[in-house]
């Protein structure tokens, strides 16, 4: 129910509860008066035939009197009159009907006023008014009334306010409506509709309100909240802008460095196609050859080059900064690239590198050039950690597994992409920290401590996540996990 009904409810209920509280005081205020004018009225009527009936009981008699009694019975309706008197052993006709004891004023010569509420069921009303004549006992004229039609007052009253309240209720129902309507429901709902449309992420509406309420109050702070709301999206959006930016610089330094620490290795990779061509160019231009033997020499010359060629241009795509380009990727392809290009590295260190899995291809939805860095970087740390005639192994698999905790995501298939070496191993107080940016467990100048870093961000940005297991002296397994169907 909305709170203009509650409220217009409330009011009518409190509506209705007055006009029951005034029936009531009008109920008793009206049988108050109708028992204060039988009061009056029986008292006047006694006091104008005390004296009639004195000078009748004084000059004609007592008998003539009671007739006189009899026709003022007869005369007056609405009223009964009769004699009566004090007297211990009065004739049973001539007994007061109220009890003896609560008419001792009488024989001082007080009126006595007695409402017998119970009387014959119905209550009456009695006045005595002491006659002053010649008798052994006290005297008197009773009249009486009966109440029986207090009923009909109290049915009376009770209609009249039934009607009353129903009226009022009526009335008071449609002026409280259209109140709450105009007062509460439409201010109200308003602040409904634009409670909902900040829940959608709509802060571009503002409620126009010249009230002075505390309605209006809640609408000039939804208003400024909105304000607040776009101003901290706003700074929101620009520090997300700028975190991608930096992280994006931040890659493309790792990725340079990865850049530097290959172009050592390939330089004495280079070294040996580049005496090869030496030697035939001096073999070719030192002294007249065959030309079977000539073109044998341009043959290895070109090969060579071609060589040369293909390296650079690896070391060259990888070192430019690209966009995010998600494209089904062959990850073998992907990992048997990275291996060619440290393994100048690896073999300069006495290590081996090998692809295990066979020559099935694996695929994936990811960025190339990002996902050969993330791969890169695992193997540089594997071949670094690695002493001499150690091994580090690349494998590729699909299987399922459970996110972190923190990610809420359940069981679901992956691709498995491990990194494993059998070098010094991490120690357990650093393997928490690995992939936090700046840490490094190398000496001064041998690392960055941003490949576990980057490697980690970017395989986040594919929905997947990268786990470690390491002891020392045994060796260290990286495993990047890129759920099917990921974010890339």
């Amino acid at each position: 129910m909305t709170i203009a009904g509650k409220f217009t409810l409330a009011l009518l209920g409190c509506v209705v509860v007055a006009v029951i509280v005034y029936a009531i005081v009008a109920v008793r205020g009206e049988l108050a008066r109708s028992e204060t004018d039988i009061v009056e009225y029986e008292a006047s009527t006694a006091h104008a035939l005390r004296p009639a009936i004195r000078d009748v009981w004084l000059h004609d008699g007592e008998g003539r009197a009671l007739e006189l009694i009899q026709e003022a019975k007869q005369r007056l309706r609405s009223v009964d009159v009769r004699w009566v008197s004090l007297a211990a052993g009065a004739p049973v006709g001539m007994r007061p009907r109220v009890p003896a004891s609560r008419l001792a004023a009488l024989r001082d010569g007080e009126d006595v006023m007695v409402v017998d509420r119970a009387y014959e069921g119905r209550g009456s009303i009695f006045t005595y008014v002491r006659v002053d004549v010649p008798t052994p006992e006290p005297v008197a004229i009773e009249v009486s009334r009966s109440l029986a039609n207090h009923g009909a007052v109290r049915r009376s009253v009770v209609r009249s306010a039934a009607v009353t309240a129903l009226l009022v209720a009526v009335a008071s129902g449609f002026v409280t409506s259209i109140l709450g309507l105009v007062l509460v429901g439409r201010p109200l709902g308003e602040l409904v509709s634009q409670a909902r449309r900040i829940g959608e992420g709509d802060l571009s509406y503002r409620i126009a309100t010249s009230r002075r309420d505390e309605v209006a109050v809640l609408a000039r702070e939804m208003n400024r909240m909105c304000d607040r709301l776009r101003d901290s999206r706003e700074n929101e959006h620009a520090q997300a802008d700028a975190k991608t930016r930096a992280l994006a610089q931040l890659r493309h330094a790792d990725r340079l460095a990865t850049v530097g620490r290959l172009a050592a290795g390939l330089a004495h990779e280079l070294g040996t196609p580049l005496n090869v061509v030496l030697a035939r160019a001096k073999q070719m231009t030192g002294s007249a050859l065959p030309p079977h033997d000539v073109g044998d020499k341009a043959r290895i010359i070109v090969e060579q080059v071609d060589r040369m060629t293909k390296l650079i241009r690896q070391l060259l795509d990888f070192a430019r900064k690209r966009e995010l380009e998600p494209a089904d990727v062959d990850l073998r392809v992907l990992v048997t690239r990275a291996a060619t290009l440290l393994d100048p590295i690896a073999r300069k260190g006495g290590v081996s590198l090998a692809v295990n899995g066979g020559a099935q291809s694996v695929t994936a939805r990811v960025d190339l050039e990002q996902m050969t860095q993330v791969v890169m970087n695992l193997t540089m740390n594997a071949v670094h950690a690695s002493a001499p005639g150690g091994t580090v192994s690349i494998s590729l698999s699909r299987a399922r597994a459970v996110p972190p905790a923190e990610d809420g995501r359940g069981e679901q298939p992956c691709t498995r992409v491990e990194v494993t070496d059998d070098g010094t191993g991490i120690a357990p107080l650093a393997l928490p920290h690995v992939f936090e940016p700046f840490f490094t467990t190398k000496d001064v100048g041998e690392g960055t401590g941003l490949g576990l870093s980057v490697a980690y961000g970017i395989v986040k940005d594919h929905g997947g996540w990268i786990d470690v297991v390491s002891r020392p002296g045994e060796g260290s397994v990286f495993t990047v996990w890129l759920p099917d169907g990921g974010r890339a």
